[in-house]
């Protein structure tokens, strides 16, 4: 089956040639070294989110500033958190696409109608821009398609928070946090599985001309 992860449909869909050969021939995307930092300022968000779920309470910097609450089983939160293709992480099967779709949540909350809210950490080096947030749209909405594959019925928003530093002194940085509310579709999260399973499944795409990894590959 094809494997997809809504983390990285995005980049991949902007070149259907690098799909294309990332899933028929394995020839994948050259990755360079592997941010370490922003994984590892995510896991710290985490457990600074888990303090506050523990005594029932919301972290400051969002209270006041979303609907719902954080989501209250940690147990199964901690199963979507950790994600390898084989295990953990929230998947479904889409049979109509012969695809696995699984991924890892950051965090979740849930809205007073029993809801699921998707929320996700981003740690930038500087603050975001107008459409950053678009980056992130089809991870958004494929989480939402997985919460309703799984029977939990999704909100049509979810939320990003984004960390980005502004100061440091004395073995402590502080960060500047930006709040993003985004509208989000379970539907179009199966329209962008179908866009990939097309292109996947038919003939090899021509060098896309502005991407840089094709280029990479012609020299």
């Amino acid at each position: 089956m094809i494997k997809i992860s809504p983390s990285g449909i995005s980049s991949l869909l902007e070149c259907p040639r690098c799909l294309w050969m990332h899933h028929n021939e394995n020839i994948k995307r050259p990755r360079g070294i592997y941010p370490s930092l922003p994984d590892g300022m995510d896991n710290v968000f985490k457990k600074y989110f888990d303090e506050y779920r523990k005594n029932r309470e919301m972290p400051p910097e969002i209270e006041g500033k979303v609907e719902g609450k954080l989501f209250d089983d940690p147990k199964l939160l901690h199963t979507w958190r950790e994600f390898n293709f084989g295990r953990g992480g929230l998947r479904a099967e889409v049979p109509e696409y012969d695809m696995v779709v699984a991924g890892a949540i950051d965090d979740l909350l849930v809205a007073e109608d029993g809801k699921f809210i998707p929320f996700d950490f981003k740690t930038r080096g500087y603050p975001t821009k107008e459409d950053t947030h678009e980056h992130y749209r089809h991870q958004l909405d494929l989480y939402s398609l997985l919460f309703k594959l799984n029977g939990f019925e999704p909100a049509g928003f979810g939320y990003l928070l984004f960390f980005s530093p502004t100061s440091y002194s004395l073995g402590m940085a502080n960060f500047r946090t930006e709040l993003v509310r985004m509208e989000v579709s379970p539907s179009r999260g199966m329209s962008v599985l179908a866009e990939a399973h097309k292109i996947i499944i038919g003939p090899k795409p021509e060098k896309h001309e502005m991407c840089e990894y094709c280029t990479y590959r012609g020299a």
